[in-house]
């Protein structure tokens, strides 16, 4: 199996301003994807608009955001994450998208809402996991504060290669996050992204401090600026990884639970 070129964007959103952010957005990503051609783009959470409790923002499901997710990801030839405030049946839902270039469409709703900020009074929580297999990886999905509760997360039976956690973590709380993502990534035995947005919004000042990390915790990201937005980027190895469970199965002895909601 080919190594899996992933890259992140750190990117500096407009408040509650989509088309302003995918405007200023577009190029650099353009730009970066002809340099490095990813297999995968990974984008913070709410890319477009920021972690904003105004329900005013949420979009129907094929929004503008969703429909530039779709257009980024086919024109470019990287499968893509971000996510996006979506309204649907009456509720509304901080929704993760995976998007393929040939138009395939998964969606993972964030679990755990932040609720220090309000988000479970604007939102409503998801109950599934999600799993996507692209390329010969089994990927899964997951969103900001999710990264604090580890059940969640466990990587039973080895469900998963890649956890990808998309974010608008805080600069106060950065720390907390490079320590639960390095935990998540060797507790697993599985490869973790952490892709975090910068930049200042009504609330909060963001300095990003994305991670790539192998399964034993150490950051493999390499780092460029184009047009002054920031990209991360690195080559997963899945027969490295292969091998590593196979040595050190520390999987077999994992607990089995029931999470209940």
């Amino acid at each position: 199996m080919q190594k899996f070129k992933i890259s992140l964007c750190q990117v500096d959103t407009v408040w509650e301003n989509a088309q302003a952010t995918i405007d200023a957005l577009e190029p650099a990503v353009r730009r970066f994807c002809a340099k490095k051609n990813p297999d995968l783009l990974v984008l913070p959470e709410t890319y477009s608009v920021g972690f904003t409790m105004n329900p005013e923002v949420a979009e129907d499901p094929d929004g503008p955001s969703v429909r530039w997710l779709r257009k980024i990801s086919s024109e470019t030839g990287a499968a893509v994450i971000g996510s996006v405030p979506i309204k649907e049946n009456g509720l509304r839902f901080n929704r993760c998208f995976f998007i393929t270039p040939d138009g395939k469409q998964f969606k993972y709703d964030k679990r755990h809402l932040f609720n220090p900020s309000g988000e479970g009074g604007t939102y409503t929580p998801g109950k599934d996991m999600l799993t996507v297999e692209y390329k010969g990886w089994k990927i899964e999905l997951n969103v900001c504060y999710d990264l604090r509760f580890p059940v969640w997360s466990r990587n039973a039976g080895n469900r998963y290669d890649l956890l990808v956690n998309i974010a608008n973590w805080p600069t106060v709380r950065i720390g907390a996050a490079e320590i639960l993502a390095k935990a998540r990534a060797v507790e697993n035995v599985a490869y973790m992204v952490f892709c975090n947005r910068v930049g200042d919004d009504a609330v909060c000042t963001y300095n990003g401090h994305s991670h790539i990390l192998d399964f034993f915790g150490a950051d493999v990201a390499r780092r460029m600026r184009v047009d002054g937005t920031s990209f991360l980027y690195a080559e997963l190895d899945h027969e490295s990884l292969m091998q590593f469970r196979e040595k050190f199965p520390a999987w077999k002895d994992g607990d089995s639970f029931d999470i209940k909601f």
